[in-house]
Formats: C-alpha cells, structure tokens, sequence
C-alpha cells in the first residue's frame, strides 16, 4: 500500500467522516483542523489522529479499535483507488478517462452528506426514503436515474451535472429535513452543512444550490 500517494486533506476529510458518527459536526471539525498540520500521510499519523481524538473525547474510548479501524480502511480504499487508477491510466492510454465529477455535484454531496451526519438513524433513513420516494414520482426529475436511498449506504448516488436540478434536490431535501427535524433545527443543518461545504468549494458555486 501506498499510502503517500494521498494528500493530507483528502486523509483528514475522509477520517472525519469516520469520526462523522460519534461526534457533533463543530467538534468534528476541531479536530480535522488540528489533523491539518501533518505535512505528510502516514501510519503514524493515523495512530496519532485517534490519539487525538480519544484524548480529546474520552467518551470515544470505547470505540477506540473500531475508529482505528475505520482510519485504516479510509486509508487503504484511498490509497488502492489511486494505485487502480495509476494502473487503468498506463495501460489503457488510448481510453478515454471518464468525465471528472464537476465541483457542483461534488458541493452537492458535500451538503447531503454533512446533513446526514446531523442526523440519527432513523432521522436520516426517514429523509432519504422520503426524498428518493418524491423524486420518482416528480415530474422535473423524470428522465434521470437518481437513487437517493444510496446516501443512507454512505454511497454517492448518480446525480445530473445541472444547476437546476441539483438545486431543486437541495429544495426538496429542505421541505423533507422540515418534516424530520421541524423548521427552526431545518434551517440550523442546512446552514451548518452550507458552511462545511463552503470550506472546501467556492461560497459562490455552493450558494447556486440553494
């Protein structure tokens, strides 16, 4: 494994998304600005980082070997999509690399998926059963294949490249969150979420999804 193939904000972003589940999203975000510091990808570094955070929280000690074990998956599926990758590339020259996932659909993912982590279970399960349920039956998104119930499996689901759409999901995840949580905690996450993604995207491309 090769695992200084990866940039340290890609590792970070990843394993606090591991850390997404036992933790509230500000101290989450504590922690992937201490994490930032590290020059370089490294076991050590990943040891360190649960050091951190158990030190940090000494609520997370009793999940401790699982977080260590989310880390260190993090790290490998990372750095084996990369060496995949490199591979495809040099030996399939004359095929043409798939489109790159534009920044606004990765902005899209960003704010669903900094939403779900606001979320319980149940809450998150009620809001993407409901949102893939209204899409299929919603006349702006006939002719496009999109499976929404794919966020609760912590998967991307294929969404369209179209600013349109894509701020009409943003809509409808709104009116759903509404029912969820009710306004007021609606209108906290979408902020919240809109925040994290404006860390890693421009304010102006995040802001046309809303």
């Amino acid at each position: 494994m090769n695992i200084d193939t990866q940039s340290v904000d890609q590792a970070v972003t990843a394993m606090a998304e591991v850390l997404a589940e036992y933790l509230h999203p500000e101290e989450v975000r504590l922690l992937k600005s201490q994490w930032q510091r590290y020059s370089t990808v490294s076991v050590k570094m990943m040891q360190q980082c649960v050091l951190d955070a158990t030190r940090r929280y000494p609520e997370l000690q009793a999940y401790k070997s699982d977080i260590r074990k989310g880390f260190w998956a993090t790290l490998q599926a990372d750095s084996q999509q990369t060496v995949e990758a490199d591979s495809h590339n040099s030996h399939n020259e004359a095929i043409k690399a798939p489109v790159p996932v534009s920044e606004l659909v990765l902005a899209f993912y960003t704010v669903i998926e900094a939403l779900r982590s606001q979320l319980s279970e149940t809450e998150s399960r009620n809001l993407f059963l409901t949102m893939h349920q209204t899409v299929s039956q919603e006349r702006t998104f006939k002719g496009h294949s999109l499976n929404i119930s794919q966020f609760l499996e912590g998967n991307r689901p294929s969404v369209p490249d179209n600013e349109h759409l894509l701020n009409n999901l943003m809509q409808l995840a709104y009116v759903c969150l509404c029912d969820v949580a009710g306004p007021v905690e609606a209108d906290e996450m979408m902020f919240r979420a809109a925040e994290k993604a404006k860390q890693n995207y421009p304010k102006t491309l995040v802001e046309k999804l809303f």
